[in-house]
């Protein structure tokens, strides 16, 4: 059996987003009952997502991470596939597509937190075409190639940006990244845009330097030796 740790990034007062928290914490909890669980919220304000999951990973033990989104239900399928092939790739997407699940359905499932649930009995819509997948809601990944790359960039306040600052590092410096074909499903809740996020710009701007430097291991280097380590 493959041994891994599970940290979940979260920090929100929206009574949605933490019954959406209840629902996926019991649905990995009863897909994994020995596996680590580690809710990544550091409590600081503004919130920061890569400080928070840096702190997180210090305190797992394994060698096989997932960090998932506390709003993201992952066939368990296509988590033991990805967790199998982390042997052979650094970080793995398992999934190709993002399926949005309705509010019906979600407060269907916010009602019933314990309820013993399979991703085979989840429909939604999908919300990207093939040429716009993303690369955050899931990422399993080396805690070896973790640390080379320093985690996540904690220049990086709120949430945007800072998963594909992460997998662009990840990519130049350990290897290629690993997808998967097949759903992830993202529960229901009140939508918070990222250009709503009064960081957004300076976001964007130091995810702007990680894609100039994409595949350019030298440039890479130069970005992470600016950054505290983790």
């Amino acid at each position: 059996m493959i041994t891994f740790s599970i940290i979940i990034p979260f920090h929100s007062k929206d009574p949605y987003r933490k019954k959406a928290l209840g629902v996926v914490m019991n649905y990995y909890k009863t897909l994994f009952p020995f596996t680590d669980i580690l809710i990544a919220s550091n409590g600081s304000d503004p919130y920061s997502k890569s400080s928070a999951i840096n702190k997180a990973v210090k305190r797992t033990k394994t060698e096989f991470i997932a960090i998932i989104d506390a709003d993201i239900l992952c066939p368990k399928s296509s988590l033991l596939t990805g967790l199998k092939l982390l042997e052979s790739f650094p970080l793995i997407l398992p999934y190709n597509n993002v399926c949005d699940l309705s509010r019906q359905m979600s407060e269907v499932l916010y009602d019933k937190p314990n309820y013993s649930l399979s991703t085979s009995m989840l429909h939604g819509k999908n919300r990207h075409n093939q040429k716009s997948v993303p690369v955050g809601g899931i990422n399993l990944v080396k805690k070896t190639c973790f640390m080379k790359i320093n985690g996540f960039d904690e220049r990086f306040t709120g949430w945007g940006g800072e998963d594909d600052a992460f997998v662009a590092a990840s990519d130049t410096i350990c290897g290629a990244h690993k997808r998967l074909t097949g759903n992830i499903y993202h529960l229901w809740h009140p939508p918070k845009k990222a250009k709503t996020n009064p960081y957004y710009s300076n976001n964007h701007r130091i995810v702007s330097e990680y894609f100039m430097a994409y595949n350019k291991k030298e440039e890479m280097l130069k970005i992470l030796s600016k950054r505290k380590g983790i």
